[in-house]
């Protein structure tokens, strides 16, 4: 569930219940940046789908939207989420 308050907005994951895809912005034939975002949405099987719509899309429409303009910042937040998820790993 992705939750707002006036010092943070907090993503809580683990029910199927945030909406999660990715696209690009594209002008004259080049990609400018690309883009995940993150919607609630009916919980549901994790990885299974989502209810954000495919196609254009605008990002004034998501509450939590991560944009990149180079790799090394997405392999940065990957190599992060690769840890956290090592860390639970660990614990079972």
């Amino acid at each position: 569930m992705i939750i707002k308050d006036d010092n943070q907005t907090r993503l809580e994951f683990g029910t199927g219940d945030i909406g999660i895809a990715s696209g690009h912005t594209v002008v004259e034939e080049e990609t400018e940046s690309v883009f995940v975002v993150f919607d609630n949405q009916e919980p549901r099987k994790i990885g299974r789908g989502s209810s954000i719509v495919t196609g254009y899309v605008s990002l004034d429409d998501y509450p939590v939207v991560m944009t990149f303009t180079k790799r090394e910042s997405i392999n940065a937040v990957i190599e992060e989420l690769e840890k956290a998820k090592s860390y639970m790993e660990e614990e079972q």
